[in-house]
């Protein structure tokens, strides 16, 4: 009897013991630092290898498109501006951020909020020591590549900031040698020859259209119409066409 008492509360420590362990690791692991998780997936060549984009409803207007359509404006590039090898970008000037662009773009007027959008949006910055460092990137925010930001998604509440990993951080000018980017006035003059070579085409296949159809009925070449007699009518008529 006293063994079975015995055995019972030498279970219930067990279990005590057991639960508190458990516990005090889930509050460690809420209590280490979470590193940034720099795995990098190159998207440089993924619309020309057949990758889907499809547009969602803010696809156009939303943080990542607007932020792309500033980086690739030449007169905000003493502001911001994108790195050499086009996959990671760099505010140059803060205050000016802060005082022109920022507002006009975003609606803000704090450097913080423009921070915390880009936490939001999955953006990473870079620590290691080099020309990239202070840069932000994202594998799906490209020079020349403005398509690629639909692929963007906000992150979940809580996995955006992280403590930074430098080691890990992935070496972008290693990275361009084998997937070079095109500068952005290159691209922006690509993606116009292509816009123009569709319009071209468009205006093409119209006026096929229209030359077809004017072949098939045009009355003037089915049949020939004869010029009035202007002094025949004026003698029949009594009136003289001048008067």
């Amino acid at each position: 009897m006293n063994l079975s008492c015995n055995n019972g509360e030498w279970a219930s420590a067990f279990f005590d013991s057991a639960t508190a362990a458990e516990e005090a690791a889930a509050e460690a692991e809420h209590t280490l630092p979470r590193y940034a998780d720099h795995t990098y997936h190159d998207f440089s060549t993924y619309i020309k290898d057949g990758g889907r984009i499809e547009k969602h409803k803010k696809s156009d207007r939303n943080f990542p498109a607007r932020l792309h359509a500033i980086l690739s404006d030449e007169q905000y590039s003493h502001i911001i501006a994108w790195m050499p090898h086009g996959r990671a970008w760099k505010v140059l000037n803060k205050k000016l951020l802060v005082d022109e662009v920022i507002p006009e773009f975003f609606g803000q007027s704090k450097f913080a909020s423009f921070t915390r959008q880009l936490s939001g949006w999955g953006f990473k910055r870079l620590h290691q020591t080099g020309p990239d460092f202070g840069c932000y990137y994202h594998e799906c925010f490209l020079r020349g590549h403005p398509r690629l930001t639909v692929l963007m998604r906000r992150v979940p509440k809580g996995q955006g900031k992280a403590t930074p990993n430098m080691h890990s951080e992935p070496d972008f000018y290693l990275i361009a040698k084998q997937y070079p980017l095109e500068n952005s006035a290159d691209a922006l003059k690509k993606e116009n020859e292509k816009v123009l070579k569709r319009i071209q085409a468009h205006l093409s296949k119209r006026l096929e259209a229209t030359s077809e159809c004017e072949d098939n009925y045009n009355p003037l070449l089915t049949r020939k119409v004869a010029a009035p007699n202007m002094e025949s009518i004026s003698q029949q008529h009594q009136w003289d066409p001048f008067d």
